[in-house]
């Protein structure tokens, strides 16, 4: 199994998580559905990677552990791990999808929680892989973007928070950046010292006016940029409200400003700040023409 396919496994469990999250109804039916998904995902990448000669993979989920199970020759430490309790998420997805039965907030943690569970055995019995060493910034192709994620992440298992608010702006700068740059391509601005000559103080005021109209318009590009995504205004609105404002440098390096008081956030704060930069720059990419 490539990372990559693992990698898609923790995005769609991490998606699962954002739907609990939302504490209603639907959402809560959604992130046990996408859920069950990344587990029929990871089982299906299982029956890729061993086969048993002259049996078809199956189609239902149960089945699929049974094939599992059965390639496993009887060794148990390859047989699909809590397989109870992944039937009884499997019957929670079909009561969700196909009878409309939303699960409670205590059974959709519950379920997550065996998710959770499965992957965390799973991943290293079958692929040699610790799942929560697994990051779905490992999709993001920007080397740009991927590092300062990396960054953010490493700055959160520290716990040194505002590094990983830091650099997860950061990252959200730079993939911003990036689309713009290729949307634009209006990057060759006419320099007035060029062609006219000011003194010193009209230098300064010709400068501040346009750095004025840039800073207008790269505001109106962000939310312009942020409609199009259809990013969650709330996860926004949040997101810009605990992170420092990133400036870029003529040098090409940031500096962060905290225009608010930083002392209450907490770990949820930075893991949601992380998550957030993580998504939208892997929205962004999804904008973007591919290179192969």
């Amino acid at each position: 199994m490539e990372l990559h396919q693992v990698v898609l496994c923790r995005a769609l469990y991490a998606e699962a998580e954002t739907y609990l999250s939302r504490n209603d109804g639907v959402h809560l039916g959604l992130a046990v559905s996408i859920a069950q998904d990344a587990v029929e995902l990871f089982l299906r990448a299982v029956m890729k990677d061993r086969p048993v000669p002259g049996q078809k993979i199956p189609d239902e989920f149960i089945k699929c552990m049974d094939y599992i199970d059965a390639a496993a020759n009887q060794d148990e430490n390859k047989h699909v791990p809590f397989r109870a309790k992944l039937i009884e998420l499997n019957k929670a997805r079909v009561n969700f999808k196909h009878y409309g039965l939303v699960p409670d907030k205590g059974d959709s943690r519950r379920l997550l929680g065996y998710v959770q569970d499965f992957f965390d055995v799973a991943a290293e019995r079958f692929f040699d892989v610790r799942f929560s060493d697994v990051s779905v910034s490992d999709l993001v192709k920007s080397k740009a973007v991927r590092d300062r994620l990396k960054q953010a992440e490493r700055s959160l298992r520290e716990e040194e928070l505002e590094s990983a608010f830091g650099n997860s702006a950061e990252a959200v700068d730079v993939a911003m950046g990036e689309l713009v740059a290729l949307l634009s391509r209006r990057w060759n601005r006419w320099p007035p010292s060029s062609s006219m000559r000011y003194d010193d103080a009209a230098m300064r005021l010709v400068r501040d006016l346009e750095g004025y109209v840039d800073g207008k318009a790269s505001r109106s590009e962000r939310m312009a940029i942020m409609l199009a995504l259809a990013v969650n205004i709330n996860d926004l609105v949040r997101f810009e409200s605990i992170v420092p404002i990133v400036r870029r440098m003529v040098a090409g390096n940031y500096v962060w400003e905290r225009m608010q008081d930083a002392s209450g956030l907490m770990i949820s704060d930075a893991e949601f700040a992380v998550n957030f930069a993580t998504k939208f720059a892997l929205a962004i990419q999804a904008r973007m023409p591919h290179s192969e």
